[in-house]
């Protein structure tokens, strides 16, 4: 068997035992299984690329440390697991920022992009309202979270309008990902406790990472249509 065809046949084992204890609310095969699929993500990247980018294996550094302070029983570990996942945005940024070449849209692109932004905003504020009673004393922690994600999937969402290749497409999926899961997490933390909203967010926290690692190993190949 292949080194690549382990790591993907381990990554739908640990994968599928993270779904299963959210289904199960089995905290013991949560603590076992879930901290073993970042370091796997990580060799799935490892074994695809010829250089290491010090800089995604630091985002996926704080992806594992959101996961390990969320497993853990310890005072106010639910703020680290905050800071840890807003240190791994704000590195996504970076490639944000590269990405970019120019900060131009054309008219059609710049209207789509207003309705988005409008929609987006509307929903972020839907999330923020009803959650904001139950965040108590990390209010300002959760407040600053909404904020960075508000901002990461705006800047992925402007970056794929732009450039349109097959990477900056892999991104954008595990920005939106991201954002699927955190606001299924947040909603079942601190609005209504739902066991399909843990399933979901296990499902689209797992799926985040793995487009985050299609990003690092998939080409900057053009998608747009070549004009006549």
């Amino acid at each position: 068997m292949k080194v690549r065809t382990l790591i993907k046949f381990l990554l739908l084992l640990t994968g599928g035992l993270c779904v299963l204890s959210a289904i199960l609310q089995n905290f013991n095969l949560e603590f076992y299984s879930k901290p073993m699929t970042v370091p796997l993500f990580f060799m799935l990247y490892w074994f695809n690329v010829k250089k290491i980018d010090f800089l995604f294996l630091a985002i996926l550094f704080f992806c594992f440390l959101g996961d390990i302070f969320l497993l853990i029983q310890i005072e106010r570990s639910f703020i680290f697991v905050l800071l840890s996942n807003i240190m791994c945005y704000l590195l996504i940024f970076v490639y944000l920022y590269r990405i970019n070449k120019r900060l131009v849209l054309n008219k059609v692109d710049r209207v789509y992009y207003l309705i988005f932004l409008v929609f987006w905003s509307v929903v972020a504020y839907i999330i923020y309202s009803v959650t904001e009673v139950s965040m108590g004393d990390i209010r300002p922690y959760g407040i600053l979270y909404i904020g960075v994600l508000y901002i990461l999937l705006s800047g992925a969402v402007f970056q794929y309008t732009q450039v349109r290749s097959s990477n900056s497409l892999w991104l954008l999926i595990a920005c939106l990902n991201f954002v699927v899961s955190d606001t299924c997490f947040a909603l079942d933390r601190f609005y209504i406790p739902s066991l399909e909203l843990k399933v979901i967010n296990s499902i689209y926290q797992l799926l985040a990472v793995y487009f985050l690692v299609k990003f690092k190993i998939s080409k900057a190949d053009s998608l747009k249509l070549e004009e006549s």
